[in-house]
């Protein structure tokens, strides 16, 4: 039985360059967002492409959702690239999966788990950015409808997605509801089944975040892995330093704050820790 390795973290918080500096380590096999693979296994895992209504996507996955066939399929895929690599540790990374880790759980109950966060502020840009060049939310409003009916079944959230006129917005709440979702599920699993870091540590002092995910991996901190971090990460902007407006601490929620604060490494977000829309003191 194969117990693959999930990382967790919303869309622009550091994933790609996280799953790319781990890819260099010669034991580990990496497939970076294998879309094909889970539209073989779960077909309505797909909401970007231009099936994605036929095939009834849908965003959020739990343990009800998982199936025999579509496990056994997915099985055999991950073992498939995890032979033809020759390595032993297979590592995948698909950002939607924070809406679905109830759902991986099910199918691999011994999986483990690195969780990335980031600033909510710098991943709400980002997403803004590939929007304003097509893409995103601004490639097809199927995603958008599924985050949105996904936020008005909640009350604390219901209101907010017709307040998000602005791409910006729109990834401020993309990223709000993904770290709930994340944390949600990490909050009551065993401490030893997942790992977290944040994106502002990882790029500051890569090879120090690296190597706690590769003691918690059991694996070395190799030189192939040293050399790539060295050579490939770095923080590519300044620190956000900009006052919020009600609208965005409304729209980022509990956790914006705890996202904006000098955080240890090792933080994992609390959504107890401040009221929701609540500004640090």
């Amino acid at each position: 039985m194969i117990d693959p390795v999930f990382i967790l973290g919303c869309g622009r918080s550091g994933t790609t360059i996280l799953g790319n500096t781990l890819s260099a380590h010669p034991k580990i096999t990496y497939l970076n967002e294998p879309r094909d693979l889970w539209f073989s296994a779960y077909p309505q895992t797909d909401i970007w492409t231009n099936r994605a209504v036929e095939r009834r996507g849908k965003l959020v996955f739990g343990q009800d959702d998982v199936s025999e066939i579509g496990t056994a399929t997915l099985t055999e895929s991950f073992s498939r690239a995890l032979a033809h690599s020759g390595r032993s540790v297979l590592i995948e990374k698909l950002p939607i999966n924070n809406f679905r880790a109830n759902f991986i759980h099910g199918m691999f109950p011994s999986a483990r788990f690195i969780y990335i966060w980031r600033n909510g502020c710098e991943v709400a840009e980002s997403i803004e950015t590939i929007c304003l060049n097509g893409g995103w939310f601004a490639g097809s409003d199927y995603k958008w409808k599924l985050l949105s009916d996904y936020a008005k079944q909640s009350t604390e959230t219901e209101a907010l997605p017709d307040l998000c006129n602005t791409y910006y917005q729109k990834g401020l709440l993309e990223w709000r509801l993904s770290v709930s979702a994340a944390v949600g599920f990490l909050s009551i699993l065993p401490k030893a089944q997942f790992v977290t870091l944040s994106y502002a540590d990882f790029t500051v002092a890569p090879l120090d975040s690296i190597k706690r995910v590769l003691d918690y991996l059991r694996l070395d901190l190799d030189a192939n892995i040293k050399k790539f971090a060295n050579e490939n990460v770095s923080r590519r902007r300044g620190e956000f330093r900009r006052e919020l407006t009600d609208l965005e601490w409304q729209i980022g929620g509990p956790q914006l704050a705890a996202s904006l604060a000098a955080c240890p490494v090792g933080f994992l977000p609390d959504p107890k820790q401040f009221a929701a829309g609540r500004r640090p003191s």
